[in-house]
């Protein structure tokens, strides 16, 4: 059962604060990947803990840190309201509560997908190892393909600010809500980190 429909022995939906207590548990992997790696020495923040964030911060605000999460979803922006932006996430399913979206522009996600090399198996021959050969492409297209192809399930550590921003929807947790801009439609928040710059992006073990 996903968190974002928890309910209590009664049948009852929990409320949204003692969800976000509960997201802790959804990250251990990542726990011990930032207890080890370098690229956590300055402290990173998972997915459940930038969530917590965002939400402590609330509407409007957000918070400085490093994040680290395992890309699993992505998505490209299909309305002018969020500009053109391209999206990878924490969760297959982005609208799931304790999902971690990073926001990237056009431009960012090109340097970025150059950066993200391409693999393939060497030509195999009878008695040597078989190994990956890796190489820089540069060639391509900004689409939401080549950045799944080439981001989808990297490990990756994003320097940012997390923030809430609100999705106008009547899918997704909490769920229902009202518009807050009056629209009286229901929605909910994604939890967002902003790249304007590919720098922002590190790829854990890329070596």
């Amino acid at each position: 059962m996903a968190i974002a429909d928890e309910v209590d022995d009664a049948g009852a939906a929990l409320p949204l604060e003692q969800r976000l207590l509960a997201l802790s548990r959804t990250d251990g992997p990542l726990d011990a990947v930032r207890a080890s790696s370098p690229d956590c020495e300055p402290g990173c923040i998972t997915p459940s803990e930038a969530t917590q964030m965002a939400f402590a911060a609330g509407e409007g605000q957000s918070r400085a840190g490093r994040f680290i999460l395992d890309i699993r979803g992505g998505g490209q922006s299909m309305s002018g309201s969020l500009e053109e932006l391209f999206f990878v996430s924490s969760h297959q399913d982005y609208a799931e509560l304790g999902t971690l979206t990073i926001a990237i522009t056009p431009d960012a996600l090109y340097n970025l997908l150059r950066r993200a090399r391409v693999c393939g198996a060497r030509e195999f021959r009878p008695g040597q190892i078989d190994v990956k050969g890796c190489r820089e492409d540069v060639n391509f297209d900004v689409n939401m393909f080549t950045m799944m192809q080439r981001l989808g399930n990297r490990r990756i550590v994003v320097d940012g600010e997390v923030r809430l921003q609100w999705i106008d929807s009547r899918f997704g947790t909490p769920r229902p809500m009202a518009n807050k801009r009056g629209e009286n439609e229901p929605g909910y928040y994604q939890v967002w980190v902003r790249v304007d710059d590919a720098d922002q992006v590190i790829f854990v073990h890329d070596n």
